[in-house]
């Protein structure tokens, strides 16, 4: 009889159930249960670079009893280490392995986390090549050459099936972007990895293929027996059991070094929303739609989806990110069109930018007065009848809270400010 593995796959790319599947084809059944449900894995990609040994991703994984619950943490984050000295969280691994790096994500969050993965990025490779690649379509081109890690990416926009060195290049890409759109596009991956393995249905003998693929690249604290435990439990959920979240904070240039600040009232309110489902408003509870209305051709340049990847990283969900109906807008416009003056101002001090906050009606009065047509109308049609990012489909006005208009007092350079002085880190 074949076996369909869909979610658990996932989390044996990264090695979390590996090791428990392996162990059972060798050994059998255990001879006890296990109880995980509820608790928290750090799941930590490794990659290598003048010899040290650095996190590369950083994922927080918490299982529940009908979904399996993904935070992405920046590698740049900004901590304070045991030894008073402030750094980016990447560095734990090279000074104090998974132990440092999970005690400082667990008194960042407020959360005990017993369990750690590290995860060899040679095994994602083999693994994605053995499922036969990735089905993905890329939006833009990604090129990058970085001549000390002798690594060269040339991926072309459109749908491709990534092999396993492509997919790890799409993985891995940051280029001159933030380490947060770098997580966006990782979410992204795991979703479609999701559906693809849902798609496959394989043999016992398959899958131990597979398992043993991964288990080559893993390093854990899980117990053969609780790591078999996790795996069963695992592959009795499907590919829309996987939810997402980024940590919420904002990119920071200090002394010449980027940085990933966190939020600390937005982090703690999203531990309360996400992992617990305890009703908090918070910024995740605001759906924006972000139209590109700049008249400077050189300014407007990709300002709609930089300003939607600052506002994800707050926290926020994007319904959408386009170009307004025109692009000679002098003035920047937040619509409200849920008519709740919260959701607004929360977006107004995320974005600390001149911003004339109206509603549908005035809008569509002020439009007509000034342009001669109710744009609102058009933006609505234009939306609905496009496959507009990031999740390429039409999307109609009646999905978002607010819609933001980026016009001409808009300045892009306020998104990467620099501070006068780093925050105080507690």
């Amino acid at each position: 009889m074949r076996s369909r593995l869909s979610l658990a796959v996932i989390v044996a790319v990264f090695a979390l159930g590996a090791l428990s599947v392996y162990w059972y084809y060798q050994e059998g059944e255990p001879s006890r249960a296990v109880q995980l449900m509820d608790e928290y894995i750090l799941v930590l990609g490794l990659d290598e670079f003048e010899g040290q040994r650095r996190t590369d991703t950083i994922l927080l994984v918490r299982l529940e009893e009908d979904a399996v619950k993904v935070l992405s943490i920046p590698r740049d984050l900004r901590v304070k280490y045991e030894d008073g000295s402030v750094r980016k969280l990447n560095a734990a691994y090279q000074d104090g392995g998974p132990e440092l790096s999970r005690r400082l994500v667990s008194d960042l969050l407020g959360v005990e986390i017993p369990w750690h993965v590290v995860v060899d990025f040679q095994g994602f490779i083999a693994l994605i090549d053995e499922i036969g690649g990735l089905p993905l379509t890329i939006e833009e081109p990604i090129r990058y050459e970085d001549t000390k890690q002798n690594l060269v990416i040339d991926l072309p926009a459109g749908f491709q099936v990534l092999t396993g060195e492509q997919a790890l290049k799409y993985w891995r890409y940051r280029g001159e972007e933030s380490d947060l759109a770098r997580i966006q596009r990782q979410q992204k991956f795991l979703r479609a990895l999701a559906r693809r393995l849902a798609e496959l249905e394989l043999t016992p003998a398959e899958i131990k293929i597979l398992v043993r693929t991964a288990f080559q690249s893993v390093q854990t604290n899980l117990s053969p027996v609780e790591a078999l435990q996790l795996a069963q439990r695992l592959r009795t959920l499907g590919p829309n059991a996987l939810q997402t979240a980024v940590l919420p904070g904002t990119a920071r240039v200090i002394e010449g070094t980027s940085y990933f600040l966190v939020d600390p009232i937005e982090a703690a309110a999203l531990v309360e929303e996400f992992f617990y489902e305890r009703e908090v408003t918070t910024n995740r509870d605001v759906k924006v739609i972000v139209l590109n209305g700049h008249p400077d051709e050189i300014k407007r340049m990709g300002l709609a989806r930089r300003v939607s990847d600052h506002l994800q990283a707050q926290g926020f969900r994007i319904a959408a990110y386009w170009n307004a109906d025109a692009l000679d807008y002098p003035n920047s416009y937040l619509i409200n069109l849920s008519g709740d003056e919260e959701k607004a101002q929360r977006l107004v001090r995320s974005l600390k930018a001149p911003l004339q906050v109206v509603s549908p009606e005035e809008f569509s009065q002020q439009t007509r007065e000034a342009f001669g047509a109710d744009r609102l109308k058009t933006i609505g049609q234009i939306l609905a009848g496009t496959a507009v990012p990031p999740a390429d489909r039409g999307v109609q006005l009646t999905e978002a809270d607010l819609v933001l208009i980026l016009g001409g007092d808009f300045d892009p350079d306020t998104l990467l400010s620099i501070p006068e002085a780093p925050p105080e880190l507690p």
